[in-house]
């Protein structure tokens, strides 16, 4: 049973981290060959699984569909700058008690397999995503706390919640699981149609085409699209697991483009970006926190004085400027003040290697014997920092921090998993310290906090920045509810003081999203919303 938890709570970070009537294939495309726009990029995993938005272990392992949800799928409201814009919903109205958002739709939408969207549709849409997210429900609170869809007009619905949630607009702004989809997407007893295995059944600009070649997937213009019409006319998915072979790809003119951190390195961009033949560039918006968060449990960081000591033992400048070679900017807090209700000024904790040592002695620790490594009743102070594998910049920066922590005496192993097994050890307390990644927008700051309750303990990383605080979990679990924005601000005031008081963390740097792209061929890509989310309608050809 203990297992089957942890899998299961694992898997529901997994996917947070990660979201026909007409034949979908690139003969369909009126254009000759000669006249069709069509650029290639590339992608670590296949798209074998399929194409839904609620992905599960049990109905899509499909890692790759998270970053490219949004050519296919839409959703009601959009995210832009920190704000929340029209979608498919052209405005909504919230009832004074949080429990009712109200939803006027777009008229004259059709999705790729030639279906109606309305009212209708996205009843069904909302009614199935419980069960068929079954108990990875747990990691979107809206989801958790759905009621009811209920069909005001046509193009009016009304979404009832049991309780109140603030940050119920965000998440209907992630493609996955909100990513509206056809009516023909669900079976009668309401799973989900084997069509979604080949077919992308959406209302956004593109569609899938299938799998063109080996390891090959071509995405084509969704033929009912009424809206403005992106440049590119049809774009290929080369599945390229091995990074350094993805940069070999884009030199060799066998693709157009490299999206996404994960999938070139710091250098790599770098070396790029100086080569007049490409263009590199940086998100504007911090998509995501790299911290390091300890195990308050487990001695010796159990002891605030050594997590403290561990804080200015780390220079984040130089990580940043070197390491990172500066696309990630130094993090002083674990949500960046540029997010909604995080704007609190926190004395930062400095680089101090003398000031780290003097913490250590004065708690008690020691190095008696002169062997480096501090002792304190015999136990010597030391531990391990687990990390994700399959990236090389996560190896370097385990190194790199442990190598600091050396020199004020602290012996700190370095441990790759993969992702999967990271998870259930960290979900499990099997861990001292872990290198570990927010959740990113339009999540954070909403999940984060809210996961930092224990009762129901969804997130053990998170849930140690608020263990110390008295009828902690009620706090955490009383701000999700409020509805006063003045309320909220207070208690996140109050919530983000204690996490930063309790350096239950260690913020290592904001992350951005990244792309290099053939400058020949391209002469711009615009971000989505949602940084993380390729877009192809982002892309300016030449």
């Amino acid at each position: 049973m203990i297992k089957r938890l942890l899998s299961m709570t694992a898997a529901v970070f997994m996917i947070l981290t990660l979201a026909v009537g007409c034949s979908q294939n690139s003969e369909e495309m009126s254009e000759s060959d000669e006249d069709i726009q069509e650029i290639t990029l590339c992608e670590s995993w296949s798209f074998e699984s399929g194409f839904s938005t609620i992905v599960t272990p049990e109905n899509n392992t499909n890692y790759a569909l998270s970053f490219y949800l949004a050519n296919f799928y839409e959703t009601l409201v959009n995210y832009e700058a920190g704000r929340i814009v029209p979608g498919l919903a052209e405005s909504w109205s919230v009832s004074e008690d949080g429990l009712v958002y109200t939803f006027n739709l777009r008229e004259d939408v059709k999705f790729s397999d030639g279906a109606d969207f309305n009212a209708a549709v996205v009843k069904k849409n909302l009614a199935m995503r419980p069960d068929l997210l079954g108990d990875y429900k747990a990691g979107f609170e809206m989801i958790s706390l759905f009621k009811e869809a209920e069909i005001i007009d046509e193009h009016v619905i009304a979404v009832h919640l049991t309780s109140p949630y603030y940050g119920t607009l965000q998440e209907f702004a992630k493609p996955m699981p909100l990513g509206m989809m056809s009516p023909n997407a669900f079976n009668e007893d309401g799973t989900l149609s084997d069509k979604l295995l080949t077919h992308s059944l959406g209302t956004g600009p593109y569609m899938s085409a299938g799998q063109s070649a080996e390891n090959m997937y071509t995405f084509v213009r969704n033929p009912y699209y009424s809206r403005e019409k992106p440049e590119v006319d049809r774009f290929n998915v080369r599945v390229i697991p091995d990074n350094d072979a993805k940069a070999l790809a884009l030199r060799n003119n066998e693709i157009d483009m490299i999206f996404g951190a994960s999938k070139i390195s710091h250098d790599g961009f770098r070396e790029f970006s100086e080569d007049r033949r490409y263009t590199g560039k940086v998100s504007a918006e911090k998509v995501i926190t790299r911290f390091l968060g300890f195990n308050v449990s487990k001695e010796p960081f159990n002891d605030k004085q050594v997590r403290l000591a561990v804080n200015h033992a780390i220079d984040k400048e130089s990580i940043a400027a070197n390491l990172f070679y500066g696309l990630e900017t130094k993090a002083d807090n674990l949500l960046s003040r540029s997010l909604p209700y995080c704007d609190l000024e926190l004395e930062p904790y400095a680089y101090n290697m003398e000031k780290a040592r003097q913490l250590l002695e004065a708690a008690g620790w020691i190095d008696a014997d002169g062997d480096g490594i501090r002792e304190k009743g015999g136990q010597e102070l030391a531990g391990e920092i687990l990390y994700k594998s399959g990236m090389a910049v996560n190896h370097d920066l385990a190194l790199t921090i442990a190598s600091s922590l050396k020199e004020v005496g602290m012996e700190i192993r370095v441990t790759d998993l993969d992702m999967l097994a990271w998870h259930v050890e960290v979900q499990g307390g099997n861990y001292t310290i872990a290198h570990m990644k927010t959740y990113g927008i339009p999540f954070d700051p909403y999940l984060t906090i809210s996961h930092m309750g224990s009762e129901p303990l969804i997130a053990n990383k998170l849930a140690q920045g608020f263990v110390h605080v008295q009828d902690g979990n009620s706090i955490i679990k009383g701000v999700t509810g409020m509805v006063d924005e003045q309320e909220i601000q207070q208690q996140y005031d109050f919530i983000l003081n204690e996490i930063h008081q309790n350096v239950s963390f260690v913020p290592i740097s904001y992350i951005k999203e990244l792309v290099v792209f053939n400058g020949d061929k391209i002469a711009d890509y615009r971000f989505h919303g949602l940084p993380s989310q390729f877009d192809a309608a982002g892309i300016k050809l030449r």
